[in-house]
């Protein structure tokens, strides 16, 4: 009895947890939105343990078997729904490669990692033609325009916040903060291809406690309104602290009618990964993982590549984005 109990508890928790992403509105709720990754990986094992302990005649009572089983399959049809179109090809998509295409990388470093020269590998090995750097001090900016100079020789830090940008490309009208509504934003006009396109890095805050998940989402509100008014193509970079399954990353895309570049290259998992200073078992992290840095293009742009690379000792992986200008 207790035993069947503690499977319909399981089964119970799972629906919650499944169903409440789509009304997740509220804290603390939001933050269950994040893991239908592992949601979908919980409803499978599960589903596997229902089928072996009737086999072992362990649950007796066909009813509840059923019933049991048949709701397991619902939810892995229901995060499977959520996850699978992001292995599909998207019309944004195009396989071949071209000389007019442009690397983008984006990168929280995070200030507690001084592991310098480790991230500048990783941007020699990616070798991009703009490239965003959060949580960084004046350190970190140093030791990045001593390594990049002659890489990426423009560059832009915000005047209050902990950004940097890079590029092999001139950066115009480059300022921080012009939205009054997080300290993180970079905007900058980058031609491309001899087209002025807007250049947006940004770093919404984490959304751990009400008052910042009221602040995250003002920022992506003001941010949204801010793309929509845009006449030129836009690129959207950075650390959005969100996932795709949560109600306010489709509120964004929605409003801005942006195109995530990852899809149709997967759910890639960014942030957690191990470092030396955070105190989190190693085998803890990967089962934590989930994509919140992201990078938003408009339908100008066709994406020829998106990867995760290297953390190089930081919470989270670098991103790559190759995207090619429509003509």
């Amino acid at each position: 009895m207790i035993f069947e109990f503690s499977i319909i508890l399981v089964i119970i928790s799972l629906g919650f947890l499944s169903f409440g992403s789509y009304i997740a509105w509220w804290y603390p709720l939001e933050l269950i939105s994040h893991f239908r990754i592992q949601y979908l990986w919980v409803s499978i094992i599960i589903t596997g343990l229902l089928l072996l302990f009737w086999w072992r005649k362990i649950i007796k009572k066909k009813s509840l078997f059923v019933t049991l089983f048949c709701l397991s399959l619902m939810f892995i049809s229901l995060n499977a729904v959520e996850i699978i179109p992001w292995y599909f090809s998207h019309s944004q998509q195009i396989d071949q490669k071209t000389e007019n295409q442009v690397k983008l990388l984006s990168f929280n470093v995070n200030i507690e990692n001084r592991q310098y020269q480790n991230v500048l590998n990783v941007v020699q090995e990616k070798n991009p033609d703009i490239a965003l750097f959060l949580e960084v001090d004046d350190i970190w900016v140093n030791k990045l325009k001593i390594g990049l100079n002659e890489r990426l020789p423009y560059s832009f830090k915000t005047p209050v916040g902990r950004s940097v940008l890079f590029s092999r490309l001139p950066l115009k009208d480059v300022q921080g903060d012009i939205l009054k509504s997080n300290r993180h934003n970079i905007f900058a006009t980058i031609e491309i291809n001899k087209k002025p396109i807007q250049f947006i890095g940004t770093h919404p805050l984490v959304p751990i406690q009400r008052n910042t998940l009221r602040i995250r989402n003002q920022q992506l509100e003001v941010l949204a309104r801010f793309v929509k008014k845009q006449t030129k193509p836009v690129i959207v970079l950075g650390d959005f602290n969100l996932t795709p399954w949560s109600p306010y990353y489709r509120k964004f895309i929605n409003k801005t009618g942006l195109h995530n570049t990852s899809l149709g290259y997967g759910t890639l998992p960014t942030w957690p990964h191990p470092t030396t200073y955070l105190k989190l078992p190693k085998y803890i992290t990967p089962l934590m993982s989930i994509p919140i840095d992201h990078c938003f293009v408009s339908q100008d742009f066709k994406v020829a590549n998106y990867q995760v690379g290297k953390n190089a000792n930081s919470d989270h992986a670098s991103i790559v984005t190759d995207l090619v200008l429509s003509e």
